[in-house]
């Protein structure tokens, strides 16, 4: 029951977030999964905020039985995107569950509450009637969170194409989650 709970929150929270989340069974051995990742992920400990440079797509670290990169956008101005994998050995088969974010989406909401913040101690309104400035405090924030959504679905839909094929993979249904328990 705990599992099927935790499942639905997730199903719902995805709806509103810009993340993804998928669980894939790879069918390739592991040494070469292993290969593959090694070839699209430079291995960087500050991968996070100061990426080096490469001539590889991501950057990030590898740990046991996962890994966490960020996309490298050299030469266009796109949404960044993180990419965490988990892996499970389950019947000598390799499941990858993989969660494709925008890490960044959180700050911009984090710097429009400061922001608010700061203009409920001051008292700030500039309209004299409340719905006025309920509207023009809120209207940022709609902004923010569609601009961080479109601009996330354009990137995600390509890298998660990638990732599929890189695991030459196939996407698990629910019904197959819920026997797995993964």
């Amino acid at each position: 029951m705990i599992l099927y709970l935790r499942h639905r929150y997730r199903r719902i929270l995805l709806l509103f977030l810009p993340a993804r989340s998928y669980v894939l069974e790879c069918q390739i051995p592991q040494d070469e999964v292993i290969a593959r990742l090694q070839t699209l992920i430079n291995p960087d400990p500050l991968y996070f905020f100061i990426p080096s440079k490469t001539e590889r797509s991501y950057a990030g670290k590898f740990g046991t039985n996962r890994f966490v990169a960020i996309k490298l956008n050299k030469k266009t101005f796109q949404s960044p995107l993180k990419v965490r994998g988990d892996f499970y050995l389950m019947n000598n088969k390799i499941f990858v569950r993989l969660i494709l974010s925008n890490p960044f989406s959180i700050i911009n909401f984090i710097v429009l509450g400061a922001l608010y913040f700061t203009l409920l101690i001051f008292r700030v309104w500039i309209f004299d009637w409340w719905l006025w400035n309920l509207l023009l405090m809120t209207a940022p924030v709609v902004i923010t969170y569609l601009f961080t959504n479109f601009s996330f679905q354009g990137v995600y839909r390509k890298e998660k194409q990638r990732f599929f094929k890189l695991f030459n993979s196939r996407r698990l249904s629910d019904q197959e989650l819920k026997k797995l328990g993964v």
